[in-house]
Parts: C-alpha cells; structure tokens; sequence
C-alpha cells in the first residue's frame, strides 16, 4: 500500500494581484516628478507600505530569471535605508538647535545683547555643519547606481520607479533643507558644498520659498542688524517656530518611511532566499 503525504507548496500565484498593482500605479501617478512638493514623503511612506504585497505575491517563475535585479534591489535598498537613516538624524540635529535658540530668545531678559548675538551664531554655525553633510547625502545620491539594462516586465518597471521616486523624493528633502547658510565663511568643504548643491538645484525650477530659506533670510537680516531690537527678535522667532513645525513633522515621516522600508527590505530577502 502506498503512502500518502501532504506537501505544502511554496508556489505563489502568477500574477500579483491587479489591485494591488492599480494602488501603487495610483500612488506613483500622485507622486511629483519634479522637486516642489512637500509631500513626496508622505505619499513614498505609503507607497513602501504597499510594496511588500508585491514581493509576498511574486512568482518564483518570475524571480527566478531576473535574479541580477532582485540583488541589486538589495544593494539599493540598503543606500536608501542609510540615506534616510542620515536624514533623520540631520533633522533631529536641526530641531535641537531650533530648540537652543528658541529657549535662549525667552531667557533674553536674563542676558545681554552679547548673549542673544552668541546662540544665533552658534545655531549659524549648526546650520553650517548640516549643509556640509547635506552635500555629502546629496553626492552619496547622485553616485547610487539606480541603472538596470535587465530584460524587462510588468512587476520590475513598477519596482524601478519606486527606486526612482525614492531619489527624486530624497533630493527633494536635501535641496529643500540646503538653503544658503547667513555669513559662510570661506573653506574647502564651503566650496564643495556649494558647488554640489548649485549644480544639483540648477536642475531644478524654484517655484516659492520654503521655511528654511524665509529663516535664513530673517537670520541674514538679524546678523546685519547693528541693534537688536523686539521687532528683530519676534520676527526671527516666528520664523524659528514655523521650521520647528515643519521639522517635526519631517523627521515623524522619516521614522515611518525607514519602518516601512526596512519591511519592503526583509519581504524582498524572504522572498529572494526561498526562490532564488
């Protein structure tokens, strides 16, 4: 008498499933295209959260003939990770020295003129160690190999414009936060940072002012000021408060955009190690 078993299948279906496929399209068309939208990130969150509905439903008859792309999706997605990572911790930097001034503009009463002048041009020289590795994340980006000369299919030119969305969006962040700094003083890495972050914004058509430019422009008007008066102050502080928003809310859709894409990372590696 022969014996029966019951073996699972690790077979997945042909196709993912069309929904599924119509929600990300959705969320790419939404996506800029261009560098002036706020909400890049917040869209890109959401499009990482739908991605690993892509992996889990991917055939293995797809995977396997495209191996060479599915591994260097890996590798890619290990430079966003660290990009975003860095990014995160820049604005965390950012909203800390935001938080320095601002505390030091309510204690005025408690110190001079000489004390107020001393906290802004420490939060300069924050600002200008930030612009330094903001030119660093930008180089990093532009030196990410996001080319792909692979066969082509439905699902894979879906994942290369996610990859692709994820460097426009980041370069959106980094040019956005890279707003010229009041008083730069002259040095080596003040030239690279400059010339990165002018070549790169060349390409890009400035349409309004963001927050980060209004303050430097309140810092630039504080710094030339030979008197410090309330006027001067309350306007640099509203400025102040209006990043402080904007940075929080940053660095909050940074911290999901890492979780999410740490869990498109580890669908992929599951996927890749059972089926390739």
């Amino acid at each position: 008498m022969s014996a029966s078993y019951h073996v699972r299948s690790s077979s997945l279906p042909a196709r993912p499933h069309s929904s599924d496929l119509n929600h990300i399209q959705l969320l790419l068309k939404k996506l800029p295209t261009d560098n002036n939208n706020n909400n890049s990130l917040s869209l890109l969150s959401q499009l990482y959260g739908s991605v690993p509905h892509l992996f889990n439903e991917s055939p293995s008859s797809l995977l396997l003939p495209h191996h060479s792309f599915f591994t260097h999706l890996l590798d890619l997605s290990l430079v966003h990770l660290d990009l975003c990572s860095k990014l995160r911790d820049i604005t965390c930097r950012i909203k800390d020295s935001l938080r320095d001034l601002r505390s030091a503009f309510r204690r005025r009463r408690h110190g001079g003129d000489s004390t107020i002048r001393r906290h802004v041009n420490s939060f300069i020289r924050s600002r200008k160690a930030v612009h330094k590795d903001l030119a660093k994340l930008l180089l990093l980006l532009k030196e990410a190999d996001h080319s792909y000369s692979g066969p082509a299919h439905h699902l894979i030119t879906l994942l290369r414009q996610v990859c692709s969305q994820t460097c426009i969006s980041f370069r959106t962040v980094l040019l956005s936060l890279s707003t010229s700094v009041p008083k730069p003083r002259p040095s080596k890495w003040a030239l690279v940072t400059k010339l990165v972050i002018k070549n790169v914004s060349s390409q890009v058509e400035t349409r309004h002012r963001n927050e980060y430019q209004l303050m430097d422009e309140e810092l630039q008007k504080f710094c030339s000021a030979k008197e410090i008066k309330k006027e001067r102050i309350k306007s640099l502080s509203t400025s102040l408060d209006k990043v402080d928003i904007v940075v929080e809310d940053l660095e909050e859709t940074l911290g999901s955009l890492y979780r999410r894409m740490i869990q498109a990372r580890v669908s992929l590696l599951n996927i890749v190690s059972l089926h390739i």
